[in-house]
C-alpha cells in the first residue's frame, strides 16, 4: 500500500519526466475517497487522482487522470498516456486506470467490495464514478 509521501514523490517525478509542473496537492475531504495532485502542462492541467481500498480482500491503490481540479460530482476523466506510463513505472503496485476503463460499466462481480447499498443509493453511471467518488 502506498502512503501520501510516496504518492507525492511519484507525482513530482512524473511531472519532471513529462515536462509538467506540480501546481497543488488536494487531500481527500469529507465524503471524497481520493486525493489529487495537479500537474500543469502547456496545453492543460491534469489531476492525478489516488484512491485506495484497505478492506479484507481488497488491498490496492488506484490511479486515474482527470481534469483539474476534480471537485464535487464525478471527475471528468482524461487520457495522458505518457503521464500514466511514467506513473505506472514509478508506482508499480498501483492499478492504473485509463479513461476508457473508467467510463465503462461497473461490474460488482469484479469489484465486490464496492457497497451494493451505496451503488443503489448513489447510482454511479460507470466504473470511474464508483471508484473515485464523493459518497458518504
Amino acid at each position: 500500500m502506498m502512503d501520501q509521501k510516496e504518492f507525492r514523490k511519484a507525482c513530482y517525478e512524473a511531472a519532471r519526466r513529462t515536462d509538467g509542473q506540480v501546481t497543488e496537492f488536494l487531500p481527500s475531504e469529507r465524503g471524497q475517497n481520493y486525493e489529487q495532485c495537479g500537474i500543469a502542462y502547456r496545453h492543460r492541467t491534469v489531476a492525478v487522482l489516488w484512491t485506495r481500498e484497505w478492506r479484507e480482500g481488497a488491498k490496492w491503490d488506484g490511479i486515474a487522470l482527470a481534469e483539474s481540479p476534480a471537485w464535487f460530482g464525478s471527475p471528468s476523466f482524461v487520457d495522458e498516456p505518457g503521464l500514466l506510463a511514467v506513473l505506472a513505472e514509478l508506482l508499480p503496485r498501483a492499478r492504473m486506470f485509463t479513461r476508457a476503463e473508467l467510463e465503462g460499466p461497473l461490474d460488482l462481480a469484479v469489484w465486490p467490495w464496492i457497497s451494493e447499498r451505496k451503488v443503489r443509493t448513489h447510482r454511479p453511471g460507470n466504473l470511474g464514478e464508483a471508484l473515485f467518488n464523493f459518497w458518504d
